[in-house]
């Protein structure tokens, strides 16, 4: 196979959580200048972000023949703790958000009309909140920096679903055939080889750096192919990833995890988006700092909209990773992919102003960035993850367009706005406890009986101290 990203010597991935991409970046190239690169060249010069005219109806009466109680989208966040209550993300839930009552198929009735009247069912005091997308002055660092790069447009989740399946297919190319994160999830369902195995096996170096000392890396947790004591050292801090940076000794290829309990900075709703801001502006400035910046692609992603508004139905026609999946939970057949997420791609290479979509046939997913890393490293067949959905994706290969790596480094502030801290007191989220139920099985505990105890965040911090060192 022929070598991409040939400049390219360390591949940095951070993954948020739980954000659509018109949620986030929706009206990125709205005011100002329209994009200066659009990838591949024959693709539409228009960012494909919010329009005028995009509503949802917010009286389940609709979907039965009634008139329209519309709501419409709007380019700005009354609070940067929108939406709150946290949305509905399982599979279920996913399905209506796209398509109403009304049975999956590529020409809906009422395609991406499901968001306000699912969301009403959390008991949100203001089901409208799921209409509210941040704009560029809300989420600076995202934003700026996808301007000053590349951000995807046509970027999908892998699966129409939750935490636990998309960061599945960002690591093994499947989710073994489970579309929600499970009840209780059990990591011993997802033990299955990831991208980190493979590269132990062809002696590429890798990392996985946390922000967070007490809870343990959630890569680790989901996976039991990662629980033996000799992957110790390949699970970091944060602090670790800026002094590797700094150092130049970042590994070929890390991953960065926020916090997802402690000061939550993940971006998972209602966490507050000004906490991810400032891991961003973090992560950037490591980066584009480091003596290894010109051989350093980073890629800012997240695994899956959460249920925030999308306005984009999802393509169909998604390859089956694996006969496990054909169908896997629920009757799925893994043929159809998830909403769009936002998807910032970071490199010296690469011309401000890009906006990428795949240049195949086939859609980006979270498998992309496996497909990338296989080809960029020249990983054999053999040695490779199986998954037919990894042998189908596209590569970031064609988004280093320039000769030679740029000098200029974009200068971006820290984050002013003062980030609302999350009680804990509040119940914790559906990755929250499943962070518990993992850890709890990983060690030995009964998962369920676990769970019992786990009412607030606070007990779920509890946990993890009782059983630190485990």
């Amino acid at each position: 196979m022929p070598q991409i990203l040939a400049p390219i010597k360390h591949v940095v991935v951070v993954m948020l959580e739980n954000r659509s991409l018109d949620n986030m970046l929706g009206t990125l190239y709205t005011d100002g200048p329209a994009p200066s690169v659009v990838l591949p060249a024959r693709s539409a010069s228009r960012f494909d972000g919010l329009q005028p005219g995009l509503t949802n109806p917010s009286n389940p009466g609709y979907f039965n023949g009634g008139s329209p109680q519309s709501i419409p989208v709007t380019a700005t966040v009354r609070s940067s703790t929108v939406p709150d209550p946290d949305p509905e993300e399982t599979f279920t839930n996913v399905t209506f958000q796209l398509f109403g009552p009304e049975t999956p198929n590529p020409n809906p009735r009422w395609p991406t009309q499901g968001f306000v009247v699912n969301y009403a069912t959390t008991g949100a005091s203001d089901a409208t909140q799921i209409m509210q997308c941040h704009s560029p002055t809300q989420v600076p660092i995202l934003a700026a920096l996808a301007r000053s790069y590349a951000v995807s447009d046509a970027w999908f989740a892998s699966v129409p679903s939750q935490t636990w399946a998309n960061r599945s297919f960002v690591h093994a190319g499947t989710s073994n055939g489970h579309v929600d994160n499970g009840s209780p999830p059990d990591p011993l369902d997802w033990d299955v080889p990831t991208i980190f195995n493979v590269l132990n096996s062809t002696g590429t170096s890798w990392a996985v750096y946390h922000d967070t000392v007490l809870v343990p890396s959630v890569t680790r947790t989901m996976f039991p192919t990662l629980w033996p004591s000799s992957l110790d050292s390949q699970f970091r801090t944060f602090d670790d990833f800026v002094n590797d940076c700094a150092d130049a000794r970042l590994p070929q290829y890390s991953f960065v995890e926020p916090s997802f309990l402690i000061d939550p900075n993940d971006d998972h709703p209602p966490h507050d988006v000004n906490a991810g801001e400032a891991l961003l502006h973090a992560v950037w400035t490591a980066v584009s700092t480091s003596p290894g910046f010109a051989k350093t692609l980073l890629v800012i992603t997240y695994d899956e909209h959460g249920g925030c508004y999308d306005h984009v139905l999802p393509p169909f026609g998604a390859t089956p990773p694996d006969s496990t999946s054909m169908p896997g939970d629920q009757g799925f057949g893994f043929d159809r992919f998830g909403v769009r997420v936002p998807v910032v791609v970071v490199s010296p290479w690469i011309a401000a102003g890009t906006v990428f979509r795949s240049d195949t046939t086939v859609p980006y997913d979270h498998t992309t960035i496996l497909a990338t890393l296989r080809d960029w490293l020249t990983i054999p067949p053999s040695a490779m993850l199986p998954s037919r959905r990894i042998a189908a994706a596209p590569t970031l290969g064609q988004l280093l367009t320039l000769s030679a790596p740029r000098t200029d480094v974009p200068s971006l502030a820290p984050p002013t706005a003062i980030t609302v801290p999350t009680p804990t007191s509040a119940a914790p989220n559906d990755l929250q406890r499943s962070l518990v139920s993992a850890t709890a099985r990983r060690y030995g505990l009964d998962p369920t009986q676990e769970l019992l105890k786990i009412r607030t965040r606070q007990h779920a911090i509890d946990f993890f101290r009782r059983n630190a060192g485990a």
